[in-house]
């Protein structure tokens, strides 16, 4: 579960990072002893079995921690080809980094960590307590914020400089996609969780499932929900009363949407059964958002398109760069 709401930010860049360098959180498919191999050669460099492995726990593990992906299938040797080819993308952007003398300073990764502590209110010995239950040091995050910085820089010059959205771009976009720019209700959302263990039996989420009625039972008597929600909810937003954030129509997990949906401010659902739990939510306020011409949106859209058109591009100048490279790979 996410911690609080305060060091969002900073777990937010944290598991984003861990997604595209990785930590070792080994799940039971890797913990077996294995003879380590090499599984690809790019150019004259190397990738290693174990180092896919460390990826996909990595991956695996963020997976697990992200309650909107933890209930779908993984088909884990496909996660592991998707894995291996972006490390082989990585090494190669790597060595054009190196190519091109593109070099982040102490200074500009200090900056970057400067803001993420005050734009979170965290000291330095907070922010280290912070890095490191993501299991991380400080010299690992710092290392992970340069690499990252590096590849923003590759990506500006190849391809961000090269990179124009047209006002006629932006005005096809809108007429193609009226229907997200019409009036529609959002809605800010509290939710009581409470998780399914691994461990747990058929009993146990028994017992689960009879504290979720005594929890309930006691809202309809009048209990405060934000109370409750601190007292007993393992969901996000527990710490500030299970508070979600505001939901347009269909960005909520369809389970929980489909229960949801005709409630009015102010009442409370039913009990929730999802794979990884018991939910418990209330609609805390609903807002009418109204037609928004396109002079309004015009630059959201602008910054949509010109950041779609970017990974389109950067695809393309990645295939050509593994077509003109040495590149092997064995798994």
């Amino acid at each position: 579960m996410p911690t609080s709401p305060m060091c969002a930010r900073l777990i937010l860049l944290s598991l984003m990072l861990s997604l595209l360098w990785g930590r070792l959180f080994p799940p039971a498919f890797l913990t077996a002893a294995v003879v380590d191999r090499i599984i690809a050669y790019v150019n004259d460099d190397i990738i290693t079995l174990s180092e896919l492995n460390e990826k996909t726990a990595a991956m695996v593990a963020a997976r697990k921690q992200n309650p909107y992906l933890r209930d779908q299938e993984q088909d884990v040797e496909k996660l592991r080809r998707e894995i291996l080819d972006n490390l082989v993308n990585e090494r190669l952007a790597a060595r054009e980094i190196t190519r091109l003398k593109i070099s982040v300073t102490a200074a500009e990764v200090d900056n970057v960590i400067k803001n993420i502590m005050e734009d979170n209110n965290l000291t330095p010995e907070q922010f280290d307590v912070e890095v490191r239950k993501e299991g991380q040091t400080v010299e690992d995050f710092r290392k992970r914020i340069r690499e990252d910085l590096e590849r923003a820089r590759l990506i500006d010059r190849e391809v961000r400089s090269k990179t124009v959205i047209t006002d006629a771009q932006i005005e096809a976009y809108y007429q193609s996609n009226r229907d997200e720019f019409q009036a529609k209700v959002r809605r800010r959302l509290q939710s009581i969780f409470l998780p399914f263990g691994p461990e747990d039996t058929a009993e146990g989420q028994r017992q689960i499932y009879a504290l979720a009625e005594q929890i309930r039972e006691r809202l309809n008597r009048g209990a405060d929900f934000t109370a409750m929600a601190k007292r007993y909810s393992r969901g996000p937003g527990a710490e500030t009363g299970g508070d979600l954030g505001f939901f347009n129509e269909g960005e909520l997990d369809p389970v929980l949407e489909q229960a949801t949906e005709t409630l009015k401010r102010g009442e409370i659902s039913q009990i929730i059964r999802t794979g990884n739990g018991l939910h418990i939510i209330r609609v805390a306020e609903v807002q009418a958002v109204a037609d928004r011409p396109m002079e309004e949106v015009r630059e959201n859209i602008r910054r949509r398109l010109f950041q779609q058109e970017i990974n389109r591009k950067y695809a393309e100048w990645l295939k050509g760069l593994r077509d003109r490279s040495f590149v092997k790979t064995q798994l």
